[in-house]
C-alpha cells in the first residue's frame, strides 16, 4: 500500500512536467521606434506611450513606457497612419503619426511638438500681466466708486 501510493504522489508531481513547455525568445525586425525627449535634449524616460492603430483611433493597440533613453518601439501589422503618445505623468508630452506604406517601410507622417520654452515664458508672462490688468482696474473701479460715495 506505502508502494502504490508514493508512485500516485510521484506521478502527480511528475504530470505538470511532463506537459509543460519550454519559451524561447528571439530577436525579430521590422519594428517601429520613437525617441521622445525634452527640448532641452534629455530623454523622456519611463514615460506612458500608447499606439493607437489605423482602423481604430480609440482603443489602444498597444501601451507602454520608453525605456530610461527617452525610447519605445512597437510592430505594426497593418499599413496606414499609425499614432503614437507620449506622456510623462508631468503634463509634457507630445503626438506623432506614423505613415506605414509596408510593413518594412514607414515614415513620419505628422509630428505634434509641445510648445517651446519661449513660447511657454511668453505665454506664463502674458497671463500675468492679464490677470494684474484685470485685478488694477477692478480696483479703481472700486476707488472711483468710493470717492464718488465720499463726495455725495
Amino acid at each position: 500500500m506505502n508502494k502504490l501510493f508514493l508512485i500516485i504522489i510521484f506521478s502527480i508531481a511528475l504530470f505538470p512536467i511532463l506537459f509543460s513547455h519550454g519559451v524561447d525568445i528571439i530577436t525579430i525586425s521590422g519594428g517601429t521606434g520613437i525617441e521622445a525627449k525634452y527640448d532641452s535634449g534629455d530623454p523622456i524616460s519611463h514615460a506612458e506611450v500608447t499606439v493607437y492603430s489605423p482602423e481604430n483611433n480609440k482603443e489602444p493597440f498597444q501601451s507602454g513606457v520608453t525605456d530610461r533613453n527617452g525610447c519605445f518601439l512597437f510592430f505594426p501589422d497593418m499599413n496606414g497612419v499609425w499614432k503614437v503618445v507620449v506622456n510623462d505623468w508631468t503634463g509634457h508630452g507630445g503626438t506623432i503619426k506614423i505613415k506605414v506604406d509596408s510593413i518594412s517601410e514607414m515614415t513620419v507622417e505628422s509630428r505634434e511638438k509641445p510648445l517651446g520654452r519661449g513660447i511657454k515664458i511668453f505665454s506664463g508672462i502674458s497671463v500675468i500681466f492679464g490677470l494684474s490688468g484685470i485685478l488694477f482696474y477692478l480696483l479703481a473701479v472700486r476707488e472711483r466708486k468710493r470717492g464718488l460715495d465720499a463726495h455725495s
